[in-house]
This record gives C-alpha cells, structure tokens and sequence, in this order.
C-alpha cells in the first residue's frame, strides 16, 4: 500500500466529527486520578511486550492472533445521559450559558373594592459554563511506516496511531468527567460543588461501613438517601439511579435479604431494593457500579451517589466533538492531529442528587 495510500485509509476510518463529546483541558491532570484511569490489565509476561520489537526463534511461528493491552471499560458516556449533552454551541464561544427562569406570586383574597391585590412578577437569569479546546496527536516517520508494514503483515501504523488518539481523547474525557479539572473551574460527577452530603447510619457491630452491616441495615441506608431526595425537594425530584462502589454493587448483589423460609430467603439485597424501590419513587431505580467511588467520599470513606437522571439534571456543552484533522506531511514523517472543545459538568439542581459516604 502506497504513503498516499494510507493516508486516504486513515482519513476514512475518522472521519472528521463522531457521535460523542470530547474534553482536553490545558495542562496535566492529578496523576493519582490519571492512574485510575489508565490502570491497564496486560497479558502473562509483560516484560515481552515493553520493546517495539521482540526476538522469533528460527524455528517459532507468529500465529495471527494479536492480544490487545486490556483497559477497565471507559464509562463517561454511561453516566452522562446523552439528552444533557448540549452540541449546538458554537466552536468559537468560550461559555456556554443557560437561561433560568422563574415565575414569582400568589393570588390572594381580595375585598369588593380592594386595592391591595397581590401582583406576580418574572425573574431571569443565567448559568455558566466555561468551555476549552483541547486535542491530541501522534507522529509516524516515513521509514518506521515501511518498518512496521514489513514487519507486520497487514499492520497500518497510521491507522493504528489515529485509534491511539481516539483512545486518548476517550480517557482524558473520562477522567475529567469524573474528577473535574480544578483549573478550569470544571465539576467532576463524584464530587459535584452543592450536592448535599450525608454520612451512612452507625452500624449495630459499630462503624458506617457496609461491611460490617446486615442486609437491613444496608436498606435502611439506601432507603434514608432516596427518601432525602424526595423530601430536600419537596417532591419535585425522585431518583432514578443509584451508584455504587464496585465491592459494594458486588456484595449486594450475593447478599440475601433473609427473613423466614420461604419469604425473602432466597432474594438478593439488590433484587429486593430493586423491587420495593418503586414504591418510593414511582419508577424504576437503575443500581450501577462505579469503580472511582471507591474512596470517593470524606476523609476516603466509599461514597454512594442516589439521583435523578433525565435531560435537566445534567448539562455538559459540547462545540467541538472528536475531530481528526487531515494528516500533515512533515519532510520524511507524517503528523496527526485531533481536536475538541468541551465544558465542564454542570448539575442544575444539586438537590436531584445526593452524597452517602462512609458505606
């Protein structure tokens, strides 16, 4: 395949706008947050793959299979509904900004020729969101393209450099999403600025935590977070999702609920909280695992997170997606360049939600 060649594949397989957001905030983010992140899984005997080469004896066969480096799952995109992700914000703003409005007044008695009436009024303000263009790259020389070619049948090094980027573009906006980007006044999901924050029930075998806890106390926890919702908002807001540390979401999951033979004996925490939830919020209540609320809460006590998830409880303006620009010939090398441009979470009403450390 000729340079132009695989110029052309590449250009093809990103084309220049993809379906999700992208975020890349100057600077480098914390290192302990980035590390969660980037926390890779590789195969038996790492060392044989530090190098870009490795030895074939003269009488070994390379099989055709490949074994990519294995990631944890990128989860942004799960956590932020797509309905809160505003795209119609220009690439040239540097805020994005929301309209509020709210509507003042109460009728009221009035006498047969009275004066005094009560009069309504409208009020109008704005939210801000400061945005930041962001980006990634990758270089290939001419000579390491025909390396690779020969060495690796059927191998693209441009190609695979431009899902590199991809990749890295995929992280930073994990990342950012989740921890924020203090610099830049960004909001990170796990620790959002007004969220109100309360601390898990004592425990009968003492301490917070849920591993000391029964079944029935671990509900009673759940329950006191979905019903602080509901009553911090008078009604206006009932959860739809709870998020939970991963040993957390594990142990209710193989912890039975118990009760007497025959009732309750063989159902799950999370199979009953999923069952009588509803009763509380009139819908269905989604239970998930986060890994980064391990540690998340107070003085690094587990958080829970309980919310209401819909398209006003969640705003993340969006200008510029994933963009890959045309790849640039540099005398004997080829540079690739992607670009985006995001802003920071913002949750509307913090009420809609609510901290539990300590569990």
């Amino acid at each position: 395949m000729s340079r132009l060649t695989q110029l052309a594949a590449l250009m093809a397989a990103f084309p220049g706008e993809v379906s999700h957001p992208a975020q890349f905030a100057r600077g480098i983010l914390n290192a302990d947050t980035s590390a969660k992140v980037m926390n890779a899984y590789t195969v038996g005997n790492p060392a044989g793959i530090a190098g870009a080469g490795f030895t074939v004896d003269v009488y070994e066969q390379i099989s055709s299979r490949a074994y990519d480096v294995k990631y944890p799952e990128i989860l942004w995109s799960q956590f932020m509904p797509s309905s809160g992700i505003d795209t119609s914000i220009s690439p040239g703003a540097s805020f994005a900004s929301a309209r509020v409005n709210d509507w003042r007044g109460k009728g009221a008695f009035r006498a047969a020729v009275g004066k005094d009436i009560p009069t309504v009024d409208v009020s109008m303000g704005k939210i801000t969101v400061p945005l930041e263009a962001g980006g990634v790259s990758a270089h290939v020389d001419i000579d390491e393209l025909r390396s690779v070619a020969f060495g690796f049948e059927g191998m693209n090094l441009l190609t695979a450099k431009g899902a590199a980027m991809r990749l890295a573009y995929e992280r930073h906006r994990e990342q950012v999403f989740f921890y924020g980007y203090s610099g830049l006044g960004f909001n990170g999901y796990i620790a959002t600025p007004n969220v109100p924050t309360t601390t898990a029930a004592t425990k009968a075998a003492t301490g917070t935590t849920w591993a000391v806890a029964t079944p029935a106390e671990i509900v009673k926890d759940v329950i006191a977070a979905v019903t602080a919702v509901v009553t911090n908002t008078s009604d206006v807001f009932r959860p739809n999702r709870i998020a939970l540390p991963l040993a957390q979401w594990l142990q209710i999951s193989g912890m039975n609920i118990g009760g007497t033979a025959g009732s309750l004996q063989n159902e799950s925490v999370m199979s009953y909280l999923k069952r009588t939830l509803p009763e509380v919020t009139g819908q269905a209540v989604e239970i998930v695992a986060l890994r980064y609320l391990a540690g998340a809460g107070a003085g690094s006590t587990n958080r829970m997170i309980v919310e209401t998830v819909n398209a006003d409880t969640f705003y993340l303006p969006d200008s510029v997606p994933f963009n890959m620009l045309p790849p640039q010939d540099d005398q004997y090398s080829t540079r690739l360049y992607a670009d985006y441009k995001f802003g920071g979470l913002l949750r509307p009403w913090p009420n809609s939600a609510l901290f539990m450390d300590g569990i």
